[in-house]
């Protein structure tokens, strides 16, 4: 019988000492933050493109497509400021807020 509760306290004492392998843990504060997409304000001119709306950034000689067409359709032809979140694999911005600019 001690042999059998010597054997069970070894074991325990070996799985609590060693990290458990493939445990899942969260990565540290820092690396969250930089895969967590950021929002962004960006200026331009919505056109439409088929059945998209883009948003011409003069400035910066880039466009973005607009994810929401319902919000932006207003806004054709007209300078704006937007923002949101941009999906840099298919260069959309995910419209948060959008607004006229003089």
């Amino acid at each position: 019988m001690k042999k059998l509760v010597l054997s069970v306290a070894c074991a325990l004492l070996v799985l609590t000492a060693t990290p458990m392998i493939g445990r899942a843990t969260a990565p540290p504060t820092s690396m969250q933050h930089q895969s967590e997409p950021r929002t962004k304000t960006f200026s331009g001119t919505i056109m439409k493109s088929g059945d998209n709306y883009m948003l011409n950034d003069t400035a910066n000689k880039t466009s973005y497509m607009l994810d929401d067409a319902e919000k932006v359709s207003q806004y054709e032809g007209k300078k704006v400021k937007v923002t949101g979140t941009v999906d840099t694999a298919s260069n959309t911005i995910h419209v948060e807020t959008i607004q006229e600019v003089a």
